[in-house]
């Protein structure tokens, strides 16, 4: 593996920034859609957050995604390829077959957006209510939840595709780490929303906690094997600035600090106030900083 391979020169704010709110969006969603599918109605507060969290956020990634084109007019090649003056999809081509998630994905959270708001009696009018009901909610929650899940992951492996030496080295990796912390980052921005709308207390709460600080001790884990298996080619991640944004920004201050936030508000005693809040802007925080980190000491 040559260190000499060209680097893709990606700006710190389109795709890392992409690889961000898309994985928001989907952990958001799929926590939202385990509520839907398995859940009680008594989790629906927290299935609502999840659907008006995840489909305005799925909203912004294809605005990142084309303005990193650089021809944003010719985006529609995203998801067609021409071969002798026909169109056809490229399977082979990571993001083609992301983008084509992405779109499925996309149509599923507004599904399930559209729906809780029906349901919540924010739209009046909507002729096809009576047709809403609990299968038809399930349907379009596991397929959405498959697709999101999909685009966290696939964002992980399509930094894999340039071959760069990091990358390439943790590339086993990468999708698992992306899926995890899209899991953390999702169950942190529904536990935002629901601490500023004061609905951060109760078993469903404490239940979202217990995903989230299950989802940060696998993060920190999978990171701890990435260097490992890295090796010497995670280098960039232990020099300046990176050694400050990753183990600083990422590990410290968006993992490890959220993680003893939310160990130590399962005591008895403790005292909640703004530590949820303050948590999950942390939590966010790392996961932005973790996609920014790993593209661009990749990229250098």
């Amino acid at each position: 593996m040559s260190p000499e391979t060209l680097s893709p020169n990606w700006a710190w704010y389109l795709v890392p920034m992409y690889f961000f709110i898309g994985g928001v969006s989907a952990g958001a969603y799929f926590i939202g859609s385990l509520v839907e599918i398995f859940g009680q109605e008594k989790h629906r507060d927290l299935s609502r957050v999840a659907y008006y969290i995840a489909f305005p956020l799925i909203l912004i990634t294809p605005i990142l995604l084309v303005a990193d084109l650089g021809r944003p007019e010719r985006f529609w090649h995203l998801f067609f390829y021409v071969n002798g003056g026909i169109p056809y999809i490229n399977l082979q081509s990571p993001l083609s077959v992301g983008s084509w998630a992405l779109l499925v994905f996309g149509v599923m959270a507004f599904l399930s957006f559209f729906d809780n708001l029906v349901v919540a009696g924010r739209i009046r009018f909507a002729p096809f209510a009576a047709l809403y009901n609990r299968i038809p909610r399930k349907v379009y929650a596991l397929v959405g939840s498959l697709t999101g899940f999909f685009v966290a992951s696939y964002t992980g492996v399509l930094v894999n595709t340039t071959a760069r030496p990091l990358w390439a080295a943790a590339s086993p990796l990468f999708g698992a780490l992306f899926v995890v912390s899209a899991g953390s980052t999702g169950a942190a921005a529904i536990a935002l929303v629901m601490a500023l709308r004061k609905m951060a207390a109760g078993e469903v709460f404490e239940q979202l906690e217990t995903f989230d600080r299950l989802a940060m001790i696998v993060e920190i884990v999978l990171i701890a094997v990435m260097m490992v298996v890295a090796g010497r080619f995670a280098a960039p991640l232990l020099t300046s600035p990176y050694a400050l944004t990753f183990w600083g920004g990422t590990v410290l201050v968006g993992i490890l600090v959220p993680l003893a936030l939310n160990w130590y508000m399962r005591r008895p005693d403790a005292t909640r106030g703004g530590l949820v809040t303050l948590a999950a802007v942390l939590a966010l925080f790392g996961g932005a900083l973790l996609r920014i980190s790993l593209v661009q000491a990749g990229q250098g």
